[in-house]
């Protein structure tokens, strides 16, 4: 592949960035485009919750089969060889599995169990990241006795921050189609097998809403519940994820490590995203500055432009023209708007929202 070859690439997927697109179109474009670039047999892309840096969904190229709990647990692995976490987290965001493991990759476990059996030899992962963040990742296979080159790890690495703004464009575009769903906290208990044990009624409303249909036991789990549950059960931790559901509202999970029984039972408890913890994540999507983050917070307690001047030291003047800012990088006229129709849709809301 050809320097011209890959800088025009490099350049449609820049475009693909500026486009506005949806998470799926995104995808199936820059699929589109990099199947020349850097030619693979197969793929997977996963967005990614980039607060706690667990994998929330993923979208397949001639895959063998879609992830279940097992696959999960194997393509997670965060002490394994270019983890996407790991990845997300060095100087060089892209590897490939047989220059990091020294030309043997029967020493990553996800080589041998996954890879090796379904006759690849060649990964090459990359994560996303733009602005110190990431927003997704993805890996390309090729069979065997394909591999891929140092050269090619270097332009996925250049492509990361162009991917990771496609990604984190995408989530500006995923508004709520008004269509609130309120369910009370729903709770599932896995049992140290990765399999559902117990589950609660609201639960299953929450798995509709996350799109899981069908018995528990034939229809394939929501990734991100996979994911959340899998961190929590590599690190005896708390893990919690926040994804969209099908009605474009927030779903949050939180996943823990379960009390007696068995090692390895995992808890998750399936709710509401409130708005604390979703801001964070819109005001990175919509590149909030420090400050206009800081406004923002205060403007959904309600406080009105005269105590957010007093609160945070400027001036009136100021918070307006931040307003102005805020107003402009996410497409609303008024505070009322940006409250109701960017970080708390479909809900009321309490204290002064309009624009004084």
């Amino acid at each position: 592949m050809n320097h011209s070859t890959r800088a025009r690439a490099y350049e449609r997927v820049a475009r693909l960035t500026g486009a506005q697109l949806d998470l799926p179109t995104f995808l199936d474009e820059a699929s589109s485009v990099l199947a020349h670039a850097l030619p693979h047999d197969s793929a997977c892309w996963h967005t990614m919750d980039p607060a706690t840096l667990i994998e929330t969904g993923f979208h397949l190229e001639d895959m063998p089969h879609a992830p279940d709990a097992d696959v999960a647990a194997l393509a997670y692995l965060p002490d394994d060889f270019n983890s996407f976490v790991s990845l997300a987290r060095a100087d060089r965001h892209s590897g490939v599995l047989t220059a990091v493991t020294g030309g043997r990759p029967e020493r990553s476990r996800r080589y041998r169990e996954l890879l090796r059996p379904h006759n690849v030899t060649g990964e090459l992962r990359t994560s996303c990241v733009v602005d110190g963040t990431c927003w997704g990742n993805f890996a390309f296979f090729r069979e065997a006795p394909a591999d891929f080159t140092e050269e090619e790890q270097d332009f996925a690495h250049d492509l990361a921050s162009l991917l990771g703004a496609g990604f984190r464009g995408a989530v500006v575009q995923a508004r709520s189609n008004g269509a609130t769903v309120e369910f009370w906290p729903g709770l599932l208990l896995f049992d140290e097998g990765r399999r559902i044990e117990s589950a609660t009624a609201p639960a299953r409303h929450w798995l509709d809403e996350l799109g899981c249909h069908g018995p528990l036991d034939e229809a394939p789990l929501p990734y991100a519940l996979l994911m959340a549950a899998e961190r929590a059960r590599s690190s005896a931790a708390d893990a919690s994820v926040r994804v969209r559901g099908q009605s474009g509202g927030w779903v949050e999970l939180h996943a823990s490590p379960a009390s007696g029984g068995a090692p390895g039972r995992i808890a998750v408890i399936l709710q509401s995203a409130t708005a604390p913890s979703v801001v964070p994540l819109l005001s990175a999507a919509y590149g909030l500055t420090p400050r206009e983050r800081e406004l923002i917070d205060l403007v959904l307690q309600g406080c009105g432009t005269g105590e957010i001047a007093t609160r945070l030291f400027i001036s009136p003047h100021t918070v307006q023209g931040h307003l102005k800012s805020i107003f402009a990088k996410t497409g609303v006229r008024s505070r009322r708007e940006l409250v109701t129709r960017v970080f708390v849709p479909d809900r009321s809301t309490s204290g002064s929202t309009s624009a004084d």
